[in-house]
Parts: structure tokens; C-alpha cells; sequence
């Protein structure tokens, strides 16, 4: 998968890198990302602004569709859209 990623500590050191797609546990599910956007904190993340461990990737803002879920999930399904929430 293509990510955004923050590599180390100081302004700047973002690269976009071909990640391995993740494992999922029984109770996730794999969401084909569609769109996303980049935020205030993810550049306040660039600029070493807002707490974060690198490497990490940013943009939590996205879009997209389920493609697998765990064997203990039963409310979603392939195919199902999503959007993320950062909910309190």
C-alpha cells in the first residue's frame, strides 16, 4: 500500500513509501483507503508540532471500503463504505 510517512524527527522527513498491507486481528476489519485527506495535525506532525513516534503514517481522514473482516466481527462486510471517526 502507498502511505504518507513522517521518518524521523525534525521539520520535514516525509517520503511516500510502499508499505506491506496489514494483518488483520479477529475483531478488525481491512479498509481499502479511496481518499484522504492531510490535516492541521499531520502537519503540525511534519514540523515536529504535535506528539508522534516515527515512523508513522499520516492522514486519518479517509474514505473507503471494507475488502476483509475478522472472523469476530458481525456488523460489517465486504463492500460496506466507511469514512474514519475520531470520536471522544
Amino acid at each position: 500500500m502507498l502511505a504518507l510517512v513522517k521518518t524521523n524527527y525534525g521539520s520535514g522527513h516525509m517520503e511516500l513509501q510502499d508499505l506491506p498491507e496489514p494483518q488483520i486481528a479477529p475483531d478488525e476489519v481491512l479498509i481499502q483507503v479511496k481518499a484522504c485527506g492531510i490535516c492541521g495535525s499531520d502537519l503540525k506532525i511534519q514540523e515536529d508540532q504535535h506528539p508522534y513516534i516515527p515512523p508513522v503514517v499520516v492522514g486519518h481522514e479517509f474514505s473507503g471500503e471494507i475488502v476483509e473482516v475478522g472472523s469476530s466481527v458481525g456488523t460489517w462486510a465486504p463492500g460496506d463504505r466507511v469514512v474514519s471517526d475520531r470520536s471522544p
